[in-house]
């Protein structure tokens, strides 16, 4: 019978070390810190999650063995049903008698008796632990020296320590082989399949999720298949029934840095509760943690259901509110989903006049847009505003901010002249109604500045931008999510007007900000990234270019997936970037694998499927040009260099 952890009586103990501070310790693995994090989150993802967030610890960069013991000890003695552990870095091999060794952060290669952690401590813990199953995971090789391309080197076989009693052991490679990691890649080849299966599942693995018994034999094909190191596994057959995540429906990224903030103190009725919370995931996601503002209401959305009713006002105004972050956070089929059913239940219970009703209808138009409908927005946009002044006036905040998003959908359908005109309309007004220093002008002004630029007014987009960006620093601080985005903004109509270097400065400034403030994984710092890797590219350095879009595109590919139309855009530019190089083989093929889906993702029409099939074009003539007489004979009939084409500048 497969089954889940039982949440309430179960610990995951994640541990990492990516980054050794000892002359003579191993070389870093900055990837693996992801491995931890992102393990984590596939863990506790689910409303519940497999594991409980508060019982899901992780441990990253541990400097001494008692960093990494006293937390894994007190989860193994709290674990009643599961204990996962969790490790990821270097493994060490003693010199007299094989032993393995944890690398830590203070670890020198030479001395790992003395400044790593011995598997002697997991196995302790495991065998004080009253936990029915105790599963071991482990991706690390089994020698002390590293070397470019993996964690490498020979060593005594250490099954023997593996096997303890009572415990389910999964290790990322044989005694004697290296485990394998890729410089910029998001996560660890072993980790990297391991996360993906759990939150994807596999061939054969049923609706309840992936088992520890179809895992294993998925993990070994997949890995054996790529030329990479094989996994192993160890232990008793009590484990192999068990799931160590829900199925994938939805799921939500990690939250941001930063915790949600703290609502009104000690509300005096269950409503108010709700209201308070409500009004702190708001705030939460206002702060640009969309993906935890939308955790944060999904829970309390659940209990509001339960106590006030699926139909109080409370109620479905918090719908609304889930819908808002939902969508922010990426889930944008999900975010239309819910605001199509919330507002027919508004319409039915609070009237088609209410101010409630009439949001749920502006963000309905919205996620319509954001599904790949603009023309359809624009039209149910330009409808609310006009009930919105009608019902609320002219001058209310949401008739205002109504008048905004119909400006931005006409301009995403393409009428870009119109849009920029309405936003310096828009503008005016809300310095009238609401104030020049008011958050909702200042964000009217970043968009007025991006249709400015869109309609063919780069130069002028540049200059708005560059009054605007000193307003935001002042008024809303250096570390406002809009602040970073004004700047982004400002790299963008910096390049597009001309200067592809004074673009990739900027944002090569504001690109660690965005990933400080907002997260790693936030869209603006994703957008932000892209951007960087571009305009490196056009300031005349393909190559590193090159370099920037493959770390990207790892880290889309994971965040929103590969058929996302961020993913396949950014896929699109590294086959130009490539061709730019001189590998124009490369090119071609990335450019006839992403071309397809474009077509069936922005549609045939669409100004980014257009521009990359010119691209293709200019890149298939120049090849064809080149390879003449290979096209014609055959390729026996002239010696190319090893990439095909020689190298040329992109011109």
């Amino acid at each position: 019978m497969f089954r889940l952890p039982d949440a309430a009586r179960s610990w995951a103990v994640l541990i990492g070390t990516a980054h050794y501070t000892h002359q003579g310790g191993p070389a870093d693995v900055p990837s693996i810190t992801n491995n931890v994090l992102d393990f984590r989150d596939v863990l506790i993802d689910g409303q519940p999650g497999a594991f409980a967030p508060e019982r899901s610890i992780t441990v990253l960069d541990p400097r001494q063995p008692r960093d990494l013991g006293l937390p894994l000890l007190q989860a193994a003695a709290a674990a009643e049903d599961v204990l996962l552990v969790y490790y990821s870095g270097h493994g060490l091999i003693g010199s007299k008698k094989g032993e393995l060794y944890l690398a830590l952060t203070e670890t020198d290669q030479s001395m790992p008796s003395l400044t790593a952690c011995p598997l002697d401590v997991v196995r302790e813990a495991f065998q004080a632990s009253p936990a029915r199953v105790r599963v071991l995971v482990l991706d690390c090789c089994f020698s002390g020296r590293a070397v470019a391309g993996g964690l490498s080197g020979s060593s005594p076989p250490v099954a023997e320590q593996l096997e303890i009693a009572g415990a389910y052991t999964l290790v990322s490679s044989p005694p004697n082989s290296p485990s394998h990691f890729e410089e910029g890649k998001r996560h660890t080849a072993f980790t990297g399949e391991l996360l993906r299966a759990l939150r994807n599942g596999v061939d054969g693995a049923g609706p309840e999720g992936v088992s520890l018994g179809a895992l294993f034999p998925h993990l070994r094909l997949a890995l054996r298949s790529r030329g990479w190191p094989e996994p192993e596994q160890c232990g008793t057959d009590t484990a192999a029934n068990l799931i160590l995540s829900r199925p994938r429906a939805g799921r939500l990224g990690r939250p941001g840095p930063e915790q949600p903030p703290d609502g009104p103190q000690g509300p005096v009725t269950e409503r108010e509760r709700f209201q308070s919370l409500v009004e702190a995931g708001r705030r939460l996601g206002q702060g640009g943690h969309a993906r935890s503002a939308a955790s944060e209401l999904g829970n309390v959305l659940d209990e509001m259901t339960q106590i006030l009713g699926s139909d109080d006002p409370d109620t479905l105004a918090g719908r609304i509110e889930y819908a808002q972050w939902l969508g922010a956070a990426g889930q944008v089929r999900e975010a239309l989903d819910l605001s199509t059913a919330a507002v027919g239940a508004l319409t039915r219970v609070l009237g088609a006049d209410n101010r409630v009703t009439l949001v749920g209808r502006a963000q309905l138009a919205h996620w319509t847009g954001e599904t790949g409908q603009p023309l359809e927005a624009a039209r149910l946009t330009g409808e609310v505003v006009t009930d919105l002044t009608r019902a609320l006036g002219p001058d209310d905040r949401e008739t205002l901010l109504g008048r905004g998003r119909h400006a931005h959908w006409l301009g995403v359908s393409g009428h870009t002249g119109a849009a920029a005109q309405l936003t310096d309309l828009l503008v005016t007004d809300l310095r009238r109604v609401l104030g020049a220093e008011d958050r909702d002008t200042l964000v009217g002004r970043i968009n007025q500045a991006q249709w400015t630029g869109r309609s063919g007014q780069t130069r002028q987009a540049v200059r708005l931008l560059n009054s605007l960006v000193p307003d935001l620093y002042w008024l809303l601080g250096a570390d406002d999510l809009h602040t970073l985005v004004g700047r982004a903004r400002l790299g963008q109509w910096t390049g597009v007007s001309g200067s592809a270097k004074g673009a990739r400065g900027l944002f090569a400034a504001v690109v660690p900000d965005l990933s400080r403030v907002a997260g790693r994984d936030a869209r603006e710092t994703l957008l932000a990234r892209s951007q960087l890797a571009h305009w490196t590219g056009e300031a005349g350095d393909p190559r590193t270019a090159i370099a920037l879009f493959r770390q990207l595109l790892d880290d889309l590919d994971w965040i929103l997936g590969e058929r996302d139309q961020v993913t396949l855009v950014n896929r699109a530019r590294l086959a130009h970037w490539t061709g730019a190089d001189g590998d124009v083989r490369t090119a071609l093929r990335i450019f006839h694998e992403v071309l397809p889906e474009l077509r069936r993702t922005l549609g045939p029409g669409h100004p980014e499927v257009r521009a990359n099939e010119a691209l293709l074009a200019r890149w298939r003539r120049r090849a064809d040009r080149r390879l003449k007489a290979e096209i014609l004979f055959g390729r026996g009939h002239r010696t190319t260099d090893r990439r095909g084409l020689g190298t040329w500048s992109d011109g």
